[in-house]
């Protein structure tokens, strides 16, 4: 199969008492690598890992390498401790991920001094290589730091979940040894249009077919036909962004499409009520 270098970031299960659903994990992981994604973005902000103890994340990894059935796996180690992201790190080596990911460390507002030591840190702690989190709502980078950042020859990739895409296009640009990923779903296509390699998006989780498809004809000029699918992709994807429970609304549509989980996320997100699941499943049967 061509690679399209689209990876699910997958979301985590929980049952109704909020302890994690492994079995669920494992069905999800399934679920999401049989429509045609070339990998899994492991226990990134999709799974909710902020939420999650450091051995939920290590178990969460495991369980999902052994059901990728060959497939990629792209561990998200990042932390507000160095130290546990490398605990976690050397985990995932061991675990059998295939590549490292990371966002920065949020809370204290670390000077870049510190964050670039805390990537240069996880970097080397293992053999395998590390993605970038470049995540907007986080600690966006700069053009000048992210290119500073990717000088390091185990720092090979960016998740570029931003909306300045000419600061994108200038990073493709200037280095041409590295591969760029977006993560704003609703952006799909302006970042394919400055040279994206792939993509990475919670909406992948149920819809990961539709923007392979619409990457395939962006790729032949077929533009309107890629638009088209986008549009109605981005219909439902307005649910998301509005809503108080994202995750949770992401797992309802998984739901609605045949996997066995529940819809509810770890408070302090809140759960969805029937109206609003009302809602969600009009609009997601309207742009099927």
């Amino acid at each position: 199969m061509k690679k399209t270098n689209i990876y699910v970031p997958l979301i985590t299960p929980f049952k109704e008492d909020y302890s994690v659903d492994y079995e669920g994990v494992a069905k999800a992981t399934k679920f999401v690598l049989e429509k045609g994604a070339d990998g899994i973005y492991a226990c990134g902000g999709s799974s909710e890992f902020s939420l999650l103890t450091t051995e939920e994340r290590k178990k969460i990894l495991e369980i999902i390498i052994a059901n990728a059935n060959g497939k990629e796996v792209i561990a998200h180690v990042g932390s507000q401790s160095t130290l546990e992201a490398v605990e976690l790190a050397k985990h995932a080596e061991k675990a059998g991920a295939t590549m490292l990911s990371a966002v920065s460390p949020y809370y204290f507002g670390y000077k870049y001094s510190q964050i670039k030591e805390y990537f240069h840190t996880i970097a080397h702690a293992t053999s395998l290589n590390l993605m970038i989190y470049n995540a907007a709502q986080v600690r966006p980078f700069s053009y000048e730091e992210l290119k500073e950042l990717l000088q390091d020859e185990k720092i090979t990739s960016v998740k570029y979940t931003g909306y300045n895409f000419y600061v994108l296009e200038r990073l493709i640009n200037s280095c041409k040894d590295k591969t760029f990923l977006t993560g704003a779903d609703e952006c799909f296509l302006a970042g394919q249009a400055v040279g994206a390699h792939g993509a990475i998006g919670t909406t992948y989780n149920y819809f990961v077919d539709r923007y392979i498809k619409a990457k395939e004809l962006f790729k032949e000029g077929k533009n309107q036909e890629a638009l088209e699918i986008i549009r109605k992709v981005n219909n439902v994807t307005e649910l998301l962004i509005s809503s108080d429970s994202m995750l949770a609304v992401t797992k309802y549509i998984m739901s609605l499409q045949g996997l066995d989980i529940l819809p509810i996320s770890r408070p302090p997100f809140t759960e969805l009520d029937e109206k609003t699941k009302e809602n969600i499943k009009r609009v997601y049967k309207e742009n099927c």
